[in-house]
């Protein structure tokens, strides 16, 4: 059973959108892997801006820059 766990920063994707991209992830295990579509998951998590660095600088703080 494939868990697919995808991290974002806020703002979160709205339902539609997230339920197009698993789907499509799905898809991609099951054409690839053989996996078995209702055994497959898709987790999305939503990470504050604040909380998530690139090079030691939170993605608030460079959204902040521009």
């Amino acid at each position: 059973m494939p868990f697919i766990n995808i991290k974002l920063t806020s703002p979160m994707p709205d339902t539609k959108l997230q339920d197009k991209i698993a789907k499509e992830i799905t898809d991609i295990m099951v054409k690839n892997l053989g996996k078995v579509p209702q055994r497959t998951v898709v987790c999305f998590e939503e990470v504050p801006a604040e909380g998530f660095y690139f090079g030691g600088e939170s993605v608030a703080e460079i959204r902040k820059k521009g």
